[in-house]
């Protein structure tokens, strides 16, 4: 492969980075916006209630009397300028990067950007140093959006809107009083004046495919200039509040990549002049193999708030499924354990009759319960990190929450589920999609899943089994809730039941997807694996290994497992189009790579004892190696929630997924002992 191949595939790829706030910069290598996310500041309140402050940059230089823009935009029928034209190289990590030079390529014009973000504020830095061999002239004209993230601004906005700016030495503020929204600005060098310009017709492509509105205008009330000689740097701070000492701001974060690892020929990498010749032209490794787990920890470190998961950037706020199978990842790592249970802690006060919220919503309005699954996670994952909790209390009180749990879905009929006489949980008949597989069509489910799913029972039969082993441990055998009693007998008795049950979901030797009217259902789906990947196993290897068989070789691609057989004439190709469209192909053969971690999980499971370890680590690599040579190349910056069902390569969806990083932790660390101890 050659650069070329580099170059369009990182041009393509988006990159994110994040605060702990759940505040977010976003874009694409080329750096051209191509949706609405893109921005180079999405502000959050803290509650995940986010507004995009900073949409981009216009960015023209001067040097030795040309003009050269460094920006791109994308227009209804054009791109312009052509900045993108100018970039020699992008790196994606361990932040956005780039290096432009003048046509054709000099030393004599080299101009090195960077993009950083503050670790616990909403403050963006945009940088510039000059490698060029004399002094380059810059007029940054800063684009403000000030708007919510999933909207876009009417294209007469700016016509109509109330507007305050002012402008004190090197700072600058702009706010827009129909929303009370603010962009504060302060540079390092050179001034700020007032020059308004309104940027209309802003076009975002991806949008338009999904039949959003895809045209806005943004605004910039100000003009901005600096000179840089050979070898000097600037920075401009963006932010939606004021930016008290911009300088110890800019250390702060400085601070925050000091121990990150960089691209073999990223810029920082070297202490002495930059020039062409250290740019690597050929698409190898950028980074040392030894150097991955750090890279996907810092990967994962993105969707990290104070006491929760952002489940994927940039539409998804904290989701209690998506937050219960990614907690895995924290499990590995050193010194997490105390976030770990922090977050189990958060998410036990939210449980309503024994549910956990599927979605907490943004500014925390729109949280729902529809979920059959969160719950059990939870349970999954308290199960899985019990052993290594010293505080009593602290026990006690996760163990109470999964008591609610344990007790509801048992004995309680009121809820859109229940568990039936033969000890297995069923989904009733309606408008619910409570499993993960939850798209749903003009309200209705697109994969309903009505029954008996075979995930939904081998995690509850996970969460008796741990409820069951720390009742023992904390020695309680009477157990009380508001409207219920029940004890370690009952749990014991429906234990036997579910196993007792458990072949109901056999056919032709292998599991069913799920059992509806007393029916095994073969769809030949991926829900068997996370069923069979589970601590406690509900089946015999001999049906495990031909589940897991299918799924190798019908669902398994190099980027993920597929939710449906190709051989299903409900299979989808593509995962394109409306947003119609792409629900209805959500689950119907799009590729999810956070299944690769079930799937990673039960193969270890299954070859446990026929392998040495240094086999069975060879396979696991083949099973992940198309993303991990993505990451060590520095083709992508993040992990993608899906791809399309056939012939996948390029990233769709959310273009960062907590739990499809997860997936690529577990496959690096399955060996490993929690906080990352052989």
């Amino acid at each position: 492969m050659d650069y070329n191949y580099y170059f369009n595939e990182v041009m393509h790829h988006e990159w994110v980075m994040s605060n702990s706030k759940g505040g977010y910069s976003m874009g694409c290598g080329n750096f051209i916006n191509k949706r609405k996310y893109n921005g180079i500041l999405t502000a959050s309140d803290g509650k995940l209630n986010r507004s995009q402050i900073v949409h981009a940059q216009e960015e023209k230089v001067r040097w030795r009397s040309k003009e050269v823009y460094l920006d791109s935009n994308n227009y209804s029928e054009c791109i312009y300028p052509d900045g993108y034209e100018h970039i020699v190289k992008t790196w994606l990590l361990p932040y956005p990067a780039a290096l432009y030079s003048s046509h054709p390529k000099s030393d004599d014009f080299l101009i090195f950007k960077e993009i950083k973000m503050h670790p616990l504020k909403n403050i963006t830095m945009v940088s510039f140093s000059n490698l060029s061999s004399t002094a380059v002239e810059f007029e940054i004209r800063p684009k403000f959006s000030l708007r919510s993230h999933h909207s876009v601004n009417h294209p007469s906005t700016w016509d109509h809107a109330s507007t305050e700016q002012s402008i004190e030495d090197l700072c600058a503020r702009f706010t827009r009083n129909d929303n009370g929204l603010s962009a504060h600005m302060a540079v390092s060098c050179g001034e700020i004046t007032a020059e308004r310009i309104v940027f209309r017709n802003v076009f975002y492509p991806s949008d338009a495919v999904r039949g959003y509105d895809s045209t806005e205008s943004v605004i910039s009330p100000f003009l901005v200039k600096f000179t840089l000689e050979k070898g000097e740097k600037a920075y401009i701070l963006y932010s939606d509040e004021p930016v008290e000492n911009p300088a110890k701001r800019a250390s702060e974060i400085n601070k925050r990549y000091s121990k990150s690892i960089y691209p073999k020929d990223h810029p920082v990498s070297f202490k002495t002049p930059y020039t062409l010749e250290k740019v690597m032209f050929s698409d190898d490794n950028l980074f040392a193999l030894g150097k991955y787990g750090r890279i996907l920890d810092e990967m994962f470190d993105t969707f990290l708030v104070k006491d929760d998961i952002i489940a994927g950037f940039p539409w998804f706020s904290a989701w209690g499924r998506d937050t219960m199978i990614s907690l895995k990842a924290l499990f590995y790592r050193d010194k997490a354990a105390d976030l770990y249970v922090k977050i189990l802690e958060k998410y036990g006060k939210k449980i309503r009759k024994g549910v956990l919220p599927n979605v907490i919503g943004e500014g925390g309005e729109g949280t729902n319960y529809s979920s059959v699954d969160a719950s059990l996670w939870f349970a999954v994952r308290l199960g899985e990190i019990y052993p290594f909790i010293e505080n009593d209390k602290t026990k006690k009180k996760l163990f109470k929450y999964l008591t609610e749990i344990i007790g509801n879905y048992a004995y309680n009929k009121l809820l859109p589920f229940f568990c039936d006489t033969d000890g297995l949980i069923e989904i009733k008949y309606g408008d619910d999609a409570l499993t993960w597989m939850d798209a749903k069509v003009y309200n209705k489910p697109v994969t309903p899943r009505w029954g008996k799913p075979v995930e939904i029972n081998a995690l509850w039969y996970n969460a008796l089994k741990f409820f069951e082993n720390i009742s023992k441990d904390l020695k309680i055998k009477d157990f009380s809730l508001k409207y219920m009693k029940f004890d370690l007998k009952d749990i014991k008795e429906l234990i036997a039941k579910i196993e007792n049950s458990a072949p109901k979901f056999i056919i032709n030797g292998h599991l069913a997807d799920r059992v509806e009217n007393n029916t095994p259902m073969d769809d030949f789906r991926p829900n068997v694996i996370i069923a069979s990947s589970l601590p406690h196993k509900l089946w015999n290897e001999e049906i495990i290994q031909n589940s897991f068989d299918i799924v190798k070789q019908e669902l398994l691609t190099p980027y993920g497992i597929r939710t449906l057989t190709p051989r299903n004439s409900s299979f989808k190709k593509k995962y394109i189009g409306s947003q119609t469209q792409l629900d209805m192909a959500y689950h119907q053969g799009t590729v999810w790579a956070w299944l690769l971690g079930p799937f990673v999980e039960t193969f270890v499971f299954l070859n446990r004892k026929k392998m040495k370890k240094a086999e069975l680590t060879d396979q696991i690599e083949l099973f992940v190696d198309r993303l991990k040579q993505g990451i060590l190349k520095g083709h992508i910056s993040s992990v993608a929630e899906v791809w399309d069902g056939e012939n996948p390569h390029f990233p769709k969806g959310c273009c960062a997924q907590a739990w499809s990083v997860a997936a690529l932790i577990t496959a690096e660390h399955i060996f490993d002992r929690p906080g990352g101890k052989q």
